[in-house]
């Protein structure tokens, strides 16, 4: 049961993106590209191209305006986007000489390594990777990732007439850039709300990475970034005794172990692994480009399955007897530079393995899909349940077949007990929130009152047992709240308040609640009691 609006964030926020937070998150993240250049590299002629380089750079994460100014002083050049390689990669033809990164966005990158552009040469700047690492402060790193290697060639065929070399010029700085303070925008409320959000980012600043902020070079850098990754995708693999496997971002896994401990194991990838399945031994990890591999010895060595494209993230992998289900989901890349799904796409197979899947239906989705949190799938004792905003649907493993069980209202969450086969589903819209259940499989429905608003979650293990997690709005914090369902009353109770910025997760009732603080820590709630499993400091 992952996100789609998790699967398509490469930004690593405070938290993994509780179903309230990724609301907020998808809208704030929209306004904050609304300043990516969106104008495409156009031909050139001999004429304009005579006389300089080119420079060439990719965002394999989140896209950003890239200024790079003379050594010797004079204008800023800000890069364009190019035709091709998903929308993410930048270039633009310079005169030869010696170049400094200027700005990222609107930020001033500060004191770093130059590069050189050559007449008739390329620069390749590799790939610039956005980092949060709390306290306000991001990091963009430069990166020589091997996936992304071949990007320039895209060059070479565009402009191969107007070069003299096919031997780029690689800029290969090994030293971590200073972080860029991040600032708070201007509200356009006027100076006393200006003052109220300056005093809520105070009072909810985010603790630092100490960490991360002491790392010297770029490879100890990304080493530790992804031992510290948060799980971002509530819908874990399970294996016989008792571990639960955690989509993450840059190729992890975070795995929490029956003791309470966690570890983690990864791939050479900086793609989240959005979708993850453990039968008979082996680990299934799907990522966000669409890539699906296998593990079968723990996750030291990892082995391609198959591809389904760059452009489709894998946002569901299911298994139950010889039936095999993937979904997908298509990532457009938006005029603003905002990813959002258009079109899901459930593959499934009940003989000859995943080398069979075949596609069983596809969901055009809307464009404003305001409160919805993704896609989520879920397997349970033969019947799948997908859901797009406006619906619920259900393809029942013997008969093949499809049918929409869609309860009276829109859809923000759903969840399906596996062992009771309990479906509940959430509207989240304030106090026109809605809440149903069903004991047989959505082919009827019973309503039910709705916990307090905010809402970000509802499951029911049963049709009497039900919990819930909300977020209490203050004058400057959230508090993050979980409740449980008196099905005598047909009402609400508080069980139990989250750590101050620590966003709850409850991913079934085998595993204790847990919460993801803002610096990436993780602790689980023992009775009334919260404890750390796994410091990120």
């Amino acid at each position: 049961m992952t996100s789609v609006f998790t699967a398509f964030s490469s930004m690593r926020l405070a938290s993994p993106w509780a179903p309230i937070g990724r609301i907020f998150a998808c809208f704030f993240l929209t306004l904050a590209w609304s300043c990516v250049p969106t104008a495409h590299a156009h031909e050139v002629t001999p004429e304009q191209a005579a006389g300089k380089g080119y420079v060439f750079i990719y965002f394999p994460k989140r896209l950003g305006v890239l200024e790079v100014r003379p050594v010797s002083g004079g204008s800023t050049v800000k890069l364009r986007q190019r035709e091709g390689a998903g929308g993410r990669a930048f270039g633009a033809w310079l005169a030869p000489g010696e170049y400094r990164l200027s700005n990222w966005d609107t930020y001033p990158w500060g004191d770093y390594a130059s590069f050189r552009v050559e007449a008739g040469r390329v620069t390749d700047l590799g790939s610039l990777m956005p980092y949060n690492i709390g306290g306000y402060q991001e990091v963009v790193l430069p990166l020589r990732a091997a996936e992304n290697a071949h990007v320039v060639d895209e060059v070479f065929k565009q402009y191969g007439s107007l070069l003299t070399s096919t031997d780029p010029i690689t800029w290969t700085p090994t030293s971590v850039p200073q972080p860029i303070q991040l600032t708070q925008g201007y509200t356009g409320l006027g100076l006393i709300a200006d003052m109220l959000m300056a005093h809520d980012r105070k009072v909810n600043k985010p603790s630092t990475i100490a960490q991360l902020k002491g790392a010297t070079s770029t490879e100890e850098f990304l080493h530790l970034a992804r031992s510290v990754t948060a799980p971002l995708y509530i819908h874990p693999a399970q294996d016989p005794g008792g571990n639960f496997y955690f989509g993450a971002d840059l190729g992890q896994i975070r795995i929490r172990h029956a003791d309470g401990n966690w570890s983690g194991i990864g791939m050479d990838t900086l793609h989240s692994l959005s979708a993850v399945a453990y039968v008979d031994g082996v680990l299934y990890a799907g990522s966000d480009d669409g890539v699906l591999r296998s593990s079968a010895d723990g996750g030291q060595t990892w082995h391609d399955v198959r591809s389904f494209g760059k452009d489709q993230a894998i946002i569901d992998i299911e298994h139950e007897d010889t039936t095999w289900i993937v979904t997908t989901a298509h990532q457009l890349l938006t005029d603003n530079g905002a990813v959002r799904p258009d079109e899901m796409t459930v593959y499934t197979t009940q003989q000859g393995g995943l080398d069979a899947l075949e596609k069983s239906r596809e969901f055009l989705l809307e464009k404003k899909l305001l409160g919805w949190v993704g896609a989520m799938g879920q397997l349970v004792h033969g019947s799948y349940f997908i859901s797009t905003h406006d619906g619920l649907y259900r393809y029942d493993l013997a008969p093949r077949q499809w049918k929409t069980v869609t309860p009276p209202s829109n859809i923000t969450t759903f969840h399906v007990d596996p062992a009771t086969g309990v479906v509940s589903t959430l509207l989240s819209k304030g106090a026109f929130s809605k809440v149903f259940i069903s004991s047989d499989k959505g082919d009827s429905w019973k309503g039910v009152k709705r916990p307090p608003y905010l809402i970000a979650d509802v499951q029911f293990d049963n049709p009497t047992k039900g919990y819930a997690i909300r977020a209490e709005s203050g004058a400057f914090k959230v508090t993050w709240e979980i409740y449980t369902y008196d099905a005598s009353a047909d009402d609400w109770i508080q069980e139990s308040k989250a750590p101050p910025l620590c966003v709850p997760q409850r991913v079934s009732a085998s595993l204790p609640v847990y919460c993801i603080a803002s610096d990436g820590s993780i602790l689980s709630k023992r009775g009334n009691d919260w404890n750390v499993e796994f410091s990120a400091q």
